[in-house]
């Protein structure tokens, strides 16, 4: 895409657009220059460049495409356009045909025209139902993508023996009926095929009209104009007696406006329509989501009502609710796709029922029978929390299990499961057995991990975007620096720069990194202090860096602020610490929990902090940026200085609600304590 800026206004246009304005432009100056050969030779050659950008964008996205129309008129123009290609070097000037007069050249002409309006006619009669909005299986979209593919690849087999037939009856063969004849001009056959063509147009026009609910309505204007456009253009074609008369010319106009159609409708239902359509689908996961949840929950009281009913109970003691109850456990037990258990005091299964074997692949007996213990069949790695929620139960009479984990079916397949359990209370309030029911969630953590993979990959797209603004923004102040000769001003487009630059990193960590919204801050501060380094690279060869930095992982709300303080301490120390001096240390140190082992400096020189900064312990991290340079002088007070940095500093440590500390002994070093309320 590219931008242009008109009275304020912005404007984004294609470069196929503006490739096509600027041929039609130039096409036009030929005209006018009379040179009708060479303008009929590039219009050839531009739409065949169109026909075969339409199959290259059909034929990649054949999985995608909502019916099978424009699969098949895709792949027709890969081969409309290569017969097309074969027609403009017959063209005079070209010699690449040592054929006399333009009988060849018509021949292919209509070959072209003939498989374009055939393909027209036949492409409504493979239309398939558009698929549904709602949530599909992921097989089913699967299966429906190869075919798709498979019927791709049919289509260019069947075109690919019409086409090499067609050329074999011209060039081999000969026996294609004569077109032009010198000194009479147009046979009858040729005016004739003319007409005929317009007529095939038009039946698949009316095709397309009885079809057009398979369409979106775009995609349907656009089709009917094309198909609309080429019927002009048959219909000029069939006028002219000269390739230089004005019928010709405005025939090969509509021919190109024609499959700039055709490229549009399959721009638009090959990208811009799987996007919105996948958001739609997603729309429709999210909202089928929610009904299942809804469901669960009434299924889960339901559930909860069933397991709390004691089956132990005699039949003459119950009452008539208690009977209800009964009823509404062995209809819920039947139709419930779980498996309902009872289990003794050492949780072994004493009664089991439901559809054991489909989800676990292993009989009812082999569990009864003690051949194979349910715990073995789950996960290892979920088999801890299992044996956790055993004891509570056995703790607490009055406690339910509510656990998901994995099952490990005999086939080794891996299922998510839904597990309720609690103790069965009898009169004197404990049975010592319990039951419950589990039931396969697999369906659902599948959605789930789907969602949360898409925004995951949202995230990222975003934080990749912001980066990518900033970084322009970084090279935009950079431009503008060099328009200045006055080195405070250069100084100052640099500083921001590096400010702009530390943001950007930080996007880009949490861009390329395992986690969403955290990011290792040890190994941002690494690579910040090693690019502003870079940046004052020039008599700074004897300034050394010493990093002493622990794994921290900071939320994004604390890491740029951060991030920004530490730019403008050292940027300050590599600036103004060692003025004159040929060699230095600047020291960071970040660390997580208190300073252990290091005596604190004495209150009088330390300046700039709270009174009880020292003695709060409420900070969880510090961190710490020193220098052995000049150091600050006594008389300033950094937090109340006209130094935009110092006021930076001193404004992002409220922001995060730290509290700074400043140290003028043996150089300057800056000590911030703070929390990590991002994370």
């Amino acid at each position: 895409m590219y931008i242009s800026y008109i009275n304020g206004n912005t404007f984004k246009v294609s470069f196929y657009e503006a490739a096509v304005w600027i041929a039609i432009t130039g096409l036009l100056y030929l005209i006018s220059l009379g040179n009708y050969l060479l303008f009929h030779t590039l219009v050839e050659l531009f739409s065949v460049y169109v026909a075969y950008v339409i199959f290259l964008i059909v034929w990649k996205s054949r999985a995608r495409l909502e019916n099978r129309y424009l699969i098949l008129i895709g792949v027709a123009f890969f081969f409309i356009g290569s017969i097309d290609f074969l027609h403009a070097l017959t063209f005079r000037g070209m010699e690449v045909f040592r054929v006399p007069g333009i009988n060849l050249t018509i021949r292919l002409w209509l070959v072209a025209r003939y498989l374009e309006a055939i393909s027209f006619l036949i492409a409504p009669l493979f239309l398939i139902s558009n698929r549904g909005p709602g949530m599909k299986e992921a097989e089913n979209r699967y299966r429906e993508s190869l075919e798709d593919s498979a019927f791709a690849w049919k289509v260019f087999l069947v075109y690919s023996v019409i086409t090499i037939s067609c050329l074999l009856s011209i060039f081999v063969f000969k026996n294609f009926p004569v077109v032009y004849i010198e000194g009479s001009g147009l046979t009858l056959f040729k005016i004739l095929s003319e007409y005929l063509i317009s007529f095939i147009l038009l039946c698949s026009l009316f095709l397309l009209y009885i079809n057009r609910d398979r369409f979106e309505d775009k995609v349907f204007r656009l089709l009917a104009a094309s198909i609309i456009l080429t019927i002009f253009g048959e219909l000029s074609f069939a006028l002219y007696a000269h390739v230089d008369e004005f019928p010709n010319l405005i025939g090969h106009y509509f021919k190109l406006l024609s499959f700039y159609l055709i490229y549009e409708a399959v721009v638009y239902l090959g990208f811009e329509e799987p996007c919105s359509l996948l958001f739609r689908e997603l729309k429709h996961r999210e909202e089928d989501f929610r009904q299942k949840a809804i469901f669960l929950g009434d299924e889960y009281n339901h559930i909860c009502r069933m397991i709390g009913v004691n089956r132990d109970s005699e039949q003459k003691n119950k009452s008539p609710s208690e009977d209800k109850d009964q009823e509404g456990y062995h209809s819920f037990s039947q139709h419930f796709p779980g498996i309902g258990f009872q289990l003794d005091e050492n949780f072994l299964p004493v009664f089991i029922q439901g559809p054991v074997e489909e989800m676990t692949g292993y009989g009812k007996e082999e569990l009864l029978s003690g051949k194979m213990n349910f715990l073995e069949i789950i996960v290892p790695e979920d088999q801890l929390s299992i044996l956790e929620n055993q004891r509570k139960l056995k703790s607490n009479p009055k406690f339910v299990v509510e656990n998901e984990f994995r099952i490990r079916k005999k086939n080794g397949e891996i299922k998510w499961v839904r597990e309720i359990t609690r103790k069965i209370q009898d009169r004197s309030g404990d049975s010592g057995n319990f039951q419950g029911l589990v039931y396969d969630i697999t369906e659902r953590k599948m959605a789930e991990e789907a969602l949360e993979k898409i925004d995951r990959i949202r995230v990222k797209e975003v934080h990749h975007r912001i980066k990518n603004n900033l970084q322009v923004i970084s090279s935009l102040l950079s431009l503008q620096a060099e328009k200045f000769e006055d080195k405070e001003v250069i100084e100052a487009f640099r500083e921001s720069q590096n400010r702009v630059t530390s943001i950007a990193m930080i996007h880009e960590e949490l861009h390329g990194g395992k986690s969403l919204d955290t990011l290792d801050f040890a190994d941002y501060l690494q690579k910040l202090t090693a690019d502003l380094f870079s940046s004052y690279r020039v008599g700074k060869d004897g300034i050394n860096l010493k990093l002493e930095l622990e794994d921290v992982w900071l939320g994004m709300d604390t890491a740029i602020p951060l991030g920004i303080i530490v730019n403008e301490m050292v940027s300050n120390s590599l600036k103004h610490a060692f003025s004159g001096k040929s060699d230095g240390e600047i020291r960071i140190s970040l660390r997580n929990g208190e300073m252990n082992g290091e005596n604190p400096a004495p209150k009088d020189e330390i300046s700039g902090s709270d009174p009880d900064c020292l003695e709060n312990n409420r900070f969880h991290y510090i961190l710490i940026v020193a220098d052995n340079g000049k150091g600050i002088p006594e008389e300033m007070d950094f937090q109340t200085t006209d130094s935009l940095g110092l006021q930076l500093i001193t404004i992002l440590v409220e922001q995060i609600d730290g509290c700074i500390e400043l140290n003028r002994d043996q150089g300057t070093e800056f000590t911030i304590r703070f929390n990590n309320e991002g994370k």
